[in-house]
């Protein structure tokens, strides 16, 4: 019963359980005493992130299922999307950024992905394109 549990946790994770989970880690006695206002600002900061990496995630399974992928392959794709989130979240500048996109690209081809199915997951769910020829 309990691993039935656990798969079901594992399958259900969308931006609210993703909220919940990460508010109650960080709440509790672990984190020592803070001020309301500072666990506040930081909750609505992880909501907006979970949000949008909710969002990323649905504009990436859009794309794989009219790439008709097989199933056992879309986490893969999502860990090339994930890879890319953390990319665009360090702020690096436009050919920084496109340069180590293009290396998470080349390595997941590598790893035996569509590079097309990957290019259109960051053209599309992130908008990072290669500059114009």
């Amino acid at each position: 019963m309990l691993s039935h549990h656990r798969h079901h946790n594992m399958i259900n994770k969308n931006a609210y359980v993703r909220i919940e989970k990460w508010v109650a880690k960080y709440s509790g006695e672990r984190q020592g005493v803070s001020s309301l206002l500072s666990k506040t600002k930081a909750t609505m900061q992880i909501k907006q992130l979970f949000a949008q990496q909710w969002e990323d995630e649905g504009a990436t399974k859009l794309i794989l299922g009219e790439a008709g992928t097989p199933r056992w392959s879309n986490p893969f794709y999502l860990n090339f999307g994930r890879e890319v989130r953390g990319l665009r979240n360090q702020n690096l500048t436009g050919n920084q950024l496109l340069a180590a996109v293009n290396i998470s690209l080349n390595k997941w081809t590598a790893r035996g992905l569509d590079s097309d199915i990957l290019e259109k997951i960051r053209n599309t769910c992130f908008t990072i394109a290669p500059p114009a020829p």
